[in-house]
């Protein structure tokens, strides 16, 4: 896999975001470094982190998709999936193929047919349902296990953090689940679809292949 096909294949999906945005995160990059996406993930209603909105920046291989971006949270984080630096350790984000010391199924690892809004989305559900199994922050696991109500406290001191720091400009969006941002998406959809129309219908009218169809026959009458 070439850096090019990788550069097409990132700046593809950037698009696919800004024009179809994603319910729950954010995503910001910039063309001239494709391989590095700083993105901002909100924190899932029902769980310590709801409210809080918090950076997590992407690095992108030179052979993806091949093998998987890091993530690392900007936003101070405190977690079992997420080392004490911010490094994001879940099974979809380690590298492809058999591992025998993790135990992990190959279906579980990282696949190139999957989508960066996955890898997101996967992000985003841990918050939920942490993995105890592998932890990589072992403090972090044992608080919320034996003492979870301290747990949510310090959660709760960072998910303030996380939204004073937030940049003005910043705005999680939510087409799924606010009726005003799944219209508008609806209505863009629309006028893509009639966008599209038009133009089969733009080339049905010009009929190139009846045309074509009626030089062959009356080439062959010459011939005749």
């Amino acid at each position: 896999m070439s850096r090019a096909v990788a550069m097409k294949l990132l700046q593809k999906q950037l698009a696919e975001f800004e024009e179809e945005p994603v319910e729950g995160f954010l995503v910001r990059a910039d063309e001239s470094n494709i391989f590095e996406w700083d993105t901002w993930i909100e924190g899932p209603s029902g769980t310590d982190y709801a409210g809080g909105v918090f950076k997590v920046h992407a690095t992108f291989p030179q052979d993806f998709p091949l093998n998987p971006p890091t993530l690392t949270f900007v936003s101070d984080f405190w977690h079992p999936n997420v080392y004490k630096d911010g490094k994001v350790c879940i099974s979809i984000l380690h590298p492809p193929g058999p591992d025998e010391m993790s135990g992990e199924d190959e279906s579980e690892r990282w696949l190139p047919t999957r989508s960066i809004a996955t890898i997101m989305l996967s992000l985003i559900s841990i918050l939920s349902a942490p993995n105890f199994s592998s932890p990589a922050n072992i403090d972090a696991s044992v608080e919320l296990r034996k003492d979870p109500k301290a747990y949510a406290a310090r959660v709760k001191r960072l998910v303030e953090k996380s939204l004073r720091e937030k940049p003005a400009d910043i705005k999680i969006p939510h087409p799924d689940t606010d009726p005003e941002e799944r219209a508008i998406q609806i209505e863009k959809m629309r006028r893509k679809n009639a966008l599209i129309s038009s133009f089969d219908s733009f080339d049905d009218g010009l009929g190139f292949g009846d045309e074509e169809d009626s030089f062959i026959d009356e080439d062959e009458d010459d011939e005749e």
